[in-house]
């Protein structure tokens, strides 16, 4: 067998990642970190709900497609949201960095299935940085309430068998999604 496979990332992998010596952390802006690093992830939170208000088209290349529109939901007083059943848009609290010697691939936690839900989302490419957006689909017929920074997935890794080399990695629409234009992303 070859000696350089992929691995999965555990808890004491990634905790140096969280405050590396030089570069940015793989995750940033975790509420409580001792609650969200897991065995083998990290839990994200949700910052915002936003509910479609129309649909969307999806063709070959970006020029083609046109993503819904979205409406933000509103907290209660008690920093919760009713979502009846269908589809909901959550941005995450957490900006995740992703090296190029990392892919990250994130499972909803148990507690969204056993309430009825399911999260959706695509992969974290090498390279990719980003306030991220996933997709909740409430099927419970009764529908669901979530509390803000409710930790709603469970983000893992995996260290690629070799690094991808300089300027390769994402570089699609979403790069720097959901992070203030005005911030310094040089440092940690």
């Amino acid at each position: 067998m070859p000696d350089n496979l992929p691995s999965f990332l555990t808890r004491n992998q990634l905790v140096p990642l969280l405050m590396p010596e030089s570069g940015l952390p793989l995750v940033e802006g975790l509420l409580d970190p001792k609650v969200q690093v897991q065995p083998a992830g990290i839990d994200l939170s949700a910052q915002k709900v936003l509910a479609p208000t129309n649909g969307a088209i999806i063709g070959f290349s970006q020029a083609e497609t046109k993503l819904p529109d979205y409406k933000e939901l509103e907290w209660d007083s008690e920093g919760k949201v009713y979502l009846a059943p269908g589809p909901y848009k959550v941005i995450l609290n957490e900006i995740v960095h992703i090296p190029r010697n990392i892919v990250g691939l994130a499972r909803p936690r148990s507690t969204i299935a056993r309430g009825g839900g399911s999260v959706v989302t695509a992969l974290w490419d090498p390279g990719y940085s980003g306030r991220s957006e996933v997709l909740l689909v409430v099927h419970n017929p009764f529908g669901m309430t979530i509390s803000r920074n409710a930790r709603i997935i469970q983000l893992c890794f995996w260290e690629l068998a070799e690094p991808l080399a300089e300027g390769e990695g994402y570089n699609g629409r979403y790069q720097l999604e959901n992070i203030p234009t005005n911030r310094d992303l040089t440092t940690k």
